[in-house]
C-alpha cells in the first residue's frame, strides 16, 4: 500500500503529465480553424505598375522605364487651339512676359503631333531636371538660354531636343503664321533620342487609393498669373475633372478636346529677372512656398518644398502630412507671389458652363 506522500507525489506526475501531453498536442496541432488561409495556399499579388505622373495603371515596367519629353508650348492668343495639350501627363502654366507658357510633360502618352512649340527660357533647367533625364522639345532662345540649355545638356539633366539638334522631327503648317505654326513628332524624337536605362521620371506628388480628398467644396477656381494672364478652371462632376476657360472661352485642342485635368495644383513662385535675359522673368521652382490643390471639387491649401533640382515639390496638406491627387493628368500653375487663387462664384461657373 502507498504512503500518504507516496500517493500525493504519483498524483502530482500525473498532473505533470496531463499538462506535458496538453501542451505537447497544441504544439502538434496544425489543423486550420474556419475562415484561416493555409500559408502554403496564400497566393503572392503582385502590385500593379504605375505611371508616376499620373498614378494610373501602365501595361508594365518596360512602358514606364522610357524618358519623358517636356515640349515648350506657346500660350499667346495666336497660338490657340493647341495640339496634344489634352493627352499631357502634368502641364506646368509658367508666367513669362505678360502672359503664360506651358512646359506640357509627356510619359505615358506620346503624341505624334504637338504644338505650337515656342522657345526654352532659362526656367526650364530646373523646372524639368526632377524628370529623369526628359528630352526637352524646344525651339528658338537668346544666346544665354542656348548656353543654359547645351550647359544642362552637357551635365545630363535633360536631352536637347530643339529644333537647331533634330530639325527633322518639326514642321511648320502653313494656316497658321510664324512663330505660333511649329509643330513637331514626339513619337519620333523619343525613338530617335530617348535614353535606356534609369533615365526616366519617378513620381512627383502623391496619389490617393482608398482616401477620400481633403478641401472645401468649391464650383471652380480663378488663378491669377498678374493683369491679362487670368485663368479659371471649373468642376465638371459629370467627367469627374475640372475644365480650363481662359479670356471666358473654354480651352480645347485642335481636335476639339476639352482640357480637363483630374487635378489643378497651384504653386505660388518666387520670380526675378532672367540669369540669360534681365528683360524675361525666370521662375525659381527650387524653395518653398504656399499653394492651393483643387480636386474632386475640393479646394484646399497647401504647401510646396523642393530642396532641390533633383527633388519633387513635397506638396503637404495644413496638417503637414501629404496632399494627396486624385489619379490623372495634372496642370501645375506657377503664378508669382503676390497674386491669388480663389474660389469662383457660383454664378460665373454656372455662366461658363452654360457656354
Amino acid at each position: 500500500m502507498a504512503t500518504p506522500t507516496r500517493r500525493r507525489s504519483l498524483v502530482l506526475l500525473a498532473a505533470v503529465l496531463v499538462m506535458l501531453t496538453a501542451a505537447c498536442t497544441r504544439d502538434l496541432d496544425i489543423s486550420l480553424s474556419p475562415g484561416v488561409t493555409d500559408p502554403s495556399t496564400t497566393t503572392t499579388t503582385t502590385a500593379p505598375v504605375l505611371w508616376p505622373l499620373t498614378g494610373l495603371p501602365s501595361p508594365g515596367t518596360s512602358d514606364v522605364e522610357q524618358s519623358a519629353l517636356v515640349a515648350k508650348i506657346d500660350n499667346s492668343p495666336e497660338a490657340r487651339p493647341h495640339a496634344a495639350l489634352t493627352r499631357a501627363d502634368m502641364v506646368y502654366e509658367i508666367w513669362v512676359e505678360g502672359i503664360t507658357r506651358f512646359g506640357a510633360v509627356f510619359h505615358s502618352d506620346v503624341p505624334d503631333r504637338v504644338g505650337p512649340v515656342r522657345s526654352a527660357r532659362s526656367t526650364d533647367v530646373d523646372l524639368v531636371a526632377n524628370l529623369g533625364t526628359p528630352l526637352l522639345v524646344w525651339s528658338g532662345g537668346n544666346a544665354g538660354v542656348i548656353g543654359e540649355i547645351n550647359n544642362a545638356a552637357a551635365n545630363g539633366v535633360l536631352v536637347n531636343a530643339g529644333y537647331d539638334v533634330a530639325s527633322s522631327y518639326y514642321w511648320r503648317v502653313g494656316e497658321r503664321f510664324a512663330p505660333h505654326n511649329l509643330f513637331a513628332d514626339l513619337v519620333a524624337i523619343r525613338d530617335n533620342l530617348g535614353l535606356d536605362g534609369s533615365n526616366y521620371p519617378t513620381p512627383l506628388y502623391s496619389f490617393r487609393t482608398t482616401s477620400a480628398p481633403l478641401g472645401v467644396p468649391v464650383p471652380g477656381i480663378v488663378i491669377s498669373f498678374g493683369p491679362g494672364a487670368v485663368v479659371e478652371y471649373v468642376w465638371d462632376a459629370t467627367a469627374g475633372c475640372a475644365l480650363r476657360f481662359q479670356d471666358g472661352q473654354a480651352f480645347t485642342d485642335e481636335d476639339g478636346s476639352a482640357v480637363c485635368p483630374k487635378n489643378v495644383v497651384v504653386q505660388f513662385t518666387p520670380y526675378g529677372p532672367s540669369s540669360a535675359d534681365p528683360r524675361s522673368p525666370q521662375a525659381y521652382t527650387v524653395g518653398s512656398g504656399g499653394g492651393v490643390v483643387f480636386t474632386d471639387g475640393l479646394l484646399a491649401q497647401v504647401t510646396w518644398n523642393r530642396p532641390g533640382p533633383l527633388d519633387g515639390p513635397n506638396l503637404t496638406d495644413i496638417s503637414g502630412v501629404p496632399a494627396e491627387l486624385t489619379p490623372g493628368s495634372t496642370w501645375v500653375a506657377l503664378p508669382p507671389e503676390g497674386q491669388s487663387a480663389v474660389a469662383m462664384d457660383p454664378d460665373r461657373a454656372a455662366s461658363l458652363l452654360a457656354g
